[in-house]
């Protein structure tokens, strides 16, 4: 067996709400991704498909650190445009607000080592606290899908565990809320409040995963237990010989 080198036993591995994510959907592809550090690209006309969404997903989010930086936006395609003015009439700027664009947390507590990169935060005069994140897929989203993800608990417990160290004023959880917009759906804003009583399952339920993770032996694991995920799975090919099935 070829020796991987262990990050769980690094210290400045930091788990992301895309490791936890991918953890709990199949252990094998963390394995993979994360151990074995492996990378395997989609291939056929629906992974085309894929891949062009990734591009607009990612300049739209450079559109948006523009904006909020106040940075010209440069040339736009007809897509961007529509999503532009959807931005602008969605977000106009407040200066008395404090905006932090792709802005980057680590924490570290006990055994619990997260980070997360936030699109948007937002700080109001009164001390509340807006996290923004941008949704560019075609599906309408439900605030019960995004209740329950991973990225919501991550997002939410990392940012209400260094709001005094990265503000310099304390904040209630209750001050502090989760939103997700689409700008295809321009009035479909999604937002989800938090509380101490949240805050605490947050806690309980990453530090269970994460000690999870940080024992699970992951060359000993049953892997038809997440067999139902394999055909979305770009390791598909790899592991069974088999081309992923369009979603």
């Amino acid at each position: 067996m070829v020796k991987v080198l262990d990050i769980r036993k690094l210290e400045y591995f930091y788990y992301s709400q895309n490791s936890i994510n991918t953890f709990i959907k199949c252990p094998l592809k963390f394995r993979l991704k994360y151990l074995e550090n492996l990378s395997w690209k989609r291939e056929g006309s629906i992974e085309e498909n894929y891949y062009e969404n990734i591009k607009q997903g990612l300049d739209f989010h450079l559109i948006c650190e523009r904006y909020f930086a106040g940075i010209p936006l440069g040339k736009l395609n007809d897509d961007l445009v529509k999503k532009v003015n959807s931005l602008k009439d969605t977000f106009k700027i407040d200066k008395r607000n404090r905006y932090l664009v792709e802005y980057e947390v680590k924490m570290t507590k006990e055994a619990v080592r997260l980070q997360a990169k936030y699109d948007l935060i937002i700080v109001t005069p009164d001390k509340k606290i807006e996290i923004w994140d941008w949704k560019t897929e075609n599906r309408k989203l439900s605030i019960d899908e995004m209740k329950k993800r991973v990225q919501t608990l991550v997002y939410m417990y990392v940012l209400a565990e260094n709001v005094e160290n990265i503000f310099g004023f304390e904040c209630k959880q209750e001050d502090i809320t989760m939103n997700f917009w689409q700008p295809q759906y321009e009035n479909n804003i999604i937002t989800i409040e938090y509380s101490k009583n949240a805050h605490i399952e947050n806690e309980k339920y990453l530090s269970k995963i994460i000690r999870n993770i940080n024992s699970y032996d992951f060359y000993s694991a049953n892997t038809k237990l997440y067999s139902s995920h394999c055909k979305f799975c770009e390791f598909n090919y790899l592991c069974n010989n088999q081309k992923i099935y369009g979603q």
